[in-house]
């Protein structure tokens, strides 16, 4: 009766917290904006500015507008100051079942906190948004993410992670069918490739592909950003078609035109066309607002005047390169420390404001949060209490079994060496008889027949050598085996001598069993510790001991 009770109360939790769980968005200009985002970026930002008062729509609308408001910000490369709105979607979501928008809540939060350079908590947000969309069907949404993981990664020169990331976003786009993002990845993956100094052939392929599928698109920018990164790999391998690349790229980036012409005068100095070298130099060395554009203008200019010989002038522009990238580095620390500052302030009091709202909007629900919370514990610990048990009694079956299986292993193990052992120990102690009883026979023609039918049960043949290794072998765990995996240079014969040192047969023996006179053991087993690398001053003998004897890792 009480656990029925106490199952009754639950339905009536989950009821209670279901009818709690977040809905979406039937306002129509939001939805209409919703499909215009990916495509006509522009149309939806308007359409959301069109609703005057989007605070004041019901919760569910309100979430919708604030995450569509901040997406169409991203796409359209706006600088977004606050993540208050995309909060606001994030804190409604994960209230629910709607995973693609609780995903792409931490999507855009983690785009935000990576235009902030704030790379911890960017990861964190993806990780999030990868974790909630992996059993969804949002190809698009999880190429994103697996896109932006990887470009974090490459800014922390993390580039074999970057790489995987790039590669997921690719197979992701390729389900999509879409080609302007597959693009982009491809351009993202010939990039690592030259970082990782994978094949020339392989990055070019990437690059190829991204420049096809760029066209394809539609995607001037990319295709003309791919074409200038083509031209920068292949500066010093092929400058002709270096300079083709660049120069044909070179009229459709104005706002970059002194960055690309410092690597057209790098291609033309490596075609030895000085002067179109220096006309392009002195593009790149006009502009003294940019400082790293400067700073790849003056390494152009450092390559020309090596080139012609001019050490003297190359000297001189790699020492203002040097210079001027050492000012640029501190610049940028007092400058980061201080856009830090400002930030962590406008973030106290923004936190501050949405605590705030928060705390007011969950009030009315507190109380019936915490009632539920309590019951779902109470389910939770008992059945976590009853799987403790049920783990710990299999755990114990299982150690038992194992114990069991171990032992009776060992036994057989144990049996199984020593039959062999005798076996071997018979075979080579008959061997040793028959072989002084043929060597001191007087009338061996008397003996012949009696010689070959003992020889064919009791003694070990020629041929039955590599038998016999294959049994001793399986008496020392297949180390012999091991041996000869590592030392590859070991013929049979060497593997016949370390099975008898193993079974501790002594050189007097050995050498009858092997029809060997001393001497030439001797040179063989000096052969086995040069081809094993025993050192000298080592015995062959001690250290085929230690070796069998050893414990496998």
């Amino acid at each position: 009766m009480k656990v029925l009770k106490f199952f009754w109360l639950v339905c009536v939790s989950v009821g209670l917290f279901t009818s709690c769980q977040s809905d979406y968005t039937n306002n129509k200009t939001i939805l209409k904006a919703e499909k215009l985002v990916y495509a006509y970026p522009d149309s939806a930002y308007s359409l959301l500015l069109s609703i005057r008062h989007p605070e004041k729509l019901s919760e569910g609308d309100y979430a919708a507008w604030c995450l569509h408001y901040t997406f169409v910000q991203d796409k359209l490369h706006k600088r977004i100051t606050s993540d208050s709105f995309i909060r606001i979607a994030i804190d409604y979501y994960s209230t629910g079942n709607l995973p693609k928008y609780a995903g792409m809540g931490w999507y855009l939060l983690g785009c935000i906190h990576s235009s902030h350079n704030e790379k911890q908590e960017a990861v964190f947000a993806f990780k999030k948004a990868e974790d909630i969309l992996k059993g969804t069907s949002e190809n698009r949404l999880k190429g994103l993410v697996a896109f932006n993981l990887g470009y974090t990664s490459k800014q922390d020169e993390l580039y074999r992670h970057s790489l995987a990331y790039f590669r997921k976003s690719l197979d992701y786009f390729r389900k999509l069918g879409d080609t302007k993002y597959m693009a982009y990845a491809c351009r993202e993956i010939g990039n690592m490739y030259t970082q990782l100094d994978y094949p020339f052939d392989s990055a070019s392929h990437y690059l190829d592909l991204s420049v096809k599928l760029s066209k394809k698109a539609g995607d001037s920018i990319n295709y003309y950003s791919v074409l200038i990164r083509r031209g920068q790999l292949l500066l010093g391998k092929d400058d002709y078609r270096a300079k083709e690349l660049l120069l044909k790229a070179y009229k459709h980036f104005p706002e970059s035109k002194c960055y690309n012409a410092a690597y057209l005068a790098m291609a033309y100095s490596g075609l030895n066309k000085q002067d179109s070298a220096l006309h392009y130099l002195n593009i790149s060395l006009a502009d003294t607002a940019n400082t790293p554009y400067r700073i790849i203008g003056l390494h152009a200019a450092v390559s020309i005047f090596k080139s012609k010989g001019d050490y003297k002038k190359a000297l001189y522009y790699l020492e203002k390169a040097h210079v001027l990238r050492d000012s640029t580095y501190q610049q940028n620390m007092r400058s980061q420390l201080y856009v830090i500052d400002k930030q962590y302030d406008l973030n106290q009091k923004e936190e501050e404001n949405s605590r705030l709202k928060i705390d007011r909007r969950n009030m009315a629900i507190g109380i019936a949060l915490l009632v539920i919370a309590g019951l779902i514990l109470c389910l939770a610990f008992l059945l976590i209490n009853a799987r403790h048990k049920q783990r710990h009694n299999a755990d114990m079956l299982e150690n038992q079994r194992l114990e069991h299986e171990a032992e009776r292993t060992a036994m057989n193990n144990a049996q199984k060496k020593e039959l062999l052992g005798i076996r071997i120990q018979n075979k080579i102690d008959n061997t040793l008889q028959f072989k002084k009883l043929k060597k001191n026979s007087l009338q061996p023609e008397k003996l012949e027949s009696f010689i070959q039918e003992v020889a064919k049960q009791s003694i070990i043949a020629e041929k039955e050598w590599p038998d016999y290794v294959k049994e001793v072998d399986s008496i020392f765990e297949a180390k012999i085996t091991t041996l000869r995996n590592e030392y590859r240079e070991l013929t049979m014969n060497d593997l016949i001598v370390i099975a008898l040192i193993g079974l501790k047969v002594d050189i007097s023996k050995s050498c009858s069993l092997l029809d060997m006179n001393v001497n030439t053991m001797y040179v063989r087993r000096k052969t086995i510790k040069m081809r094993l690398g025993i050192q000298d001053g080592v015995h062959l003998e001690q250290w085929i001991s230690d070796y069998l004897s050893k414990e496998k890792e």
